[in-house]
């Protein structure tokens, strides 16, 4: 009997110390349960305090979705880009879920982008020089040097010899080591980094609005073959910048064509012009301005560069300059063509035109090599761009002429060099 008790004695204290052990230390799976219950409860407390701050995360959202251009990379999936990544790349940046609607929204400007944009750029090498690149006239770092490319310029690659590029790049060709051209670089990346955007405007008169509706009140109009740059995109609209009034506004992108400038590189001739331009302004203290520039082509370049250096090309700079001024106060002037081509061959206007000086510089002008020559593109692509040295004024001749027809008498006339402006 005393047997059997002390064996029951023994059983039950057994049972009761290893409940004891149990109870202190517990099993991984039962911490593991708990942790995970005070997770969904946190969670819920998130989740209820995201509710109840859904406005301020819904202008989060739309502040994220309309970004600047020249940030829109974060907005924009590059072709490697999958979709969970743009997702991840998107919430990133805002530290919010983003909806489908949100997504898609940053789709369509990629996809609007990509249509206003539809060149291929997969010829541009960009340089990754710690200052500049020197451009030579043969394959050899014993050949002359014609040009410098600059740090982040562009070129357009248009042969391989070796291991050099023969390259295309503002007004200089040529030969740079392909070790400083960075190459292969997505379209969208190209232009956010390296490019600077603008539209030019393809139809005769194009409201500017306030915000990206067809109802918004107009706060401007802007008018065929003028450039503005380019500060956003939303839906279907383009926002810019229009320097002359003041104002960033909404145009539709219907009406628009967009352009995609790039540095390009100086030839050493244009870099030794530039020591002298300096000067020549601060003599005539012309005004020099800043205006909304033209869209141009290479052949309205050409034409207007061998127009001014028929009209001035003994002449300084800021002559070359204001010459050229004037056919662009013409083309934006209602009182005359619209166009570069037809201002210049309007009937009477250029006597260089008349007596045949003009057609001859036209066929040496791709040899154009001296001083006064490249002068004159330089002054004539400045004019197209936006350089403004006489104001409004629409007509000029030489100083002796003038003053024997008494146009030195206009209240509004200046003197450049050997002629008058007014």
């Amino acid at each position: 009997m005393r047997i059997k008790k002390a064996l029951f004695l023994a059983v039950f204290l057994s049972i009761y110390c290893i409940f004891i052990l149990i109870c202190i230390f517990k099993p991984p799976y039962m911490a593991a349960n708990e942790d995970t219950a005070l997770i969904e409860e946190n969670n819920s407390n998130t989740i209820e305090n995201f509710n109840n701050n859904e406005s301020i995360a819904s202008i989060s959202t739309k502040t994220f979705i309309y970004e600047k251009y020249q940030n829109a990379k974060a907005d924009v999936a590059t072709p490697e880009d999958s979709q969970e990544s743009l997702t991840l790349k998107a919430e990133s940046e805002t530290g919010l879920k983003l909806s489908d609607e949100s997504l898609n929204e940053i789709n369509e400007t990629s996809d609007l982008i990509q249509e206003l944009v539809p060149s291929d750029y997969s010829d541009i090498g960009i340089s990754i020089a710690n200052t500049y690149v020197n451009i030579r006239e043969k394959a050899s770092t014993d050949s002359p040097v014609k040009g410098k490319l600059y740090r982040d310029g562009a070129a357009k690659i248009l042969n391989t010899v070796g291991d050099w590029y023969y390259i295309e790049s503002g007004n200089v060709k040529g030969y740079i080591k392909s070790k400083y051209l960075k190459t292969g670089i997505p379209t969208l990346d190209l232009i956010e980094k390296y490019g600077t955007l603008r539209i030019t405007v393809n139809t005769d008169g194009l409201n500017v609005r306030k915000s990206p509706e067809i109802d918004s009140e107009r706060i401007g109009v802007i008018y065929r073959n003028e450039c503005y740059t380019v500060t956003g995109f939303l839906g279907e609209w383009v926002e810019i910048e229009v320097p002359d009034k003041n104002i960033t506004g909404f145009v539709s992108k219907e009406y628009v064509n967009l352009l995609v400038d790039f540095k390009t590189a100086i030839s050493i001739n244009e870099e030794e012009l530039n020591k002298s331009e300096q000067k020549e302004k601060n003599k005539y203290n012309t005004g020099l301005k800043n205006r909304d520039p033209l869209d141009y082509s290479k052949e309205d370049l050409k034409l207007l560069a061998c127009l001014v250096y028929a009209e001035a090309g003994n002449q300084s700079y800021e002559g070359k300059l204001a010459v050229a001024n004037v056919v662009i106060n013409r083309v934006k002037s209602s009182k005359f063509p619209n166009t570069i081509k037809d201002v210049i061959y309007q009937p009477g206007q250029f006597t260089v035109v008349k007596n045949g000086s003009l057609a001859k510089q036209l066929k040496k002008y791709d040899n154009y090599s001296s001083k006064s020559q490249l002068q004159a593109i330089k002054a004539a692509k400045a004019a197209l761009e936006g350089e403004n040295n006489i104001g409004n004024r629409l007509y000029f001749n030489g100083y002796k002429a003038s003053v024997k027809k008494g146009y030195h008498k206009n209240k509004n006339c200046i003197k450049i060099g050997d002629q008058l402006f007014w």
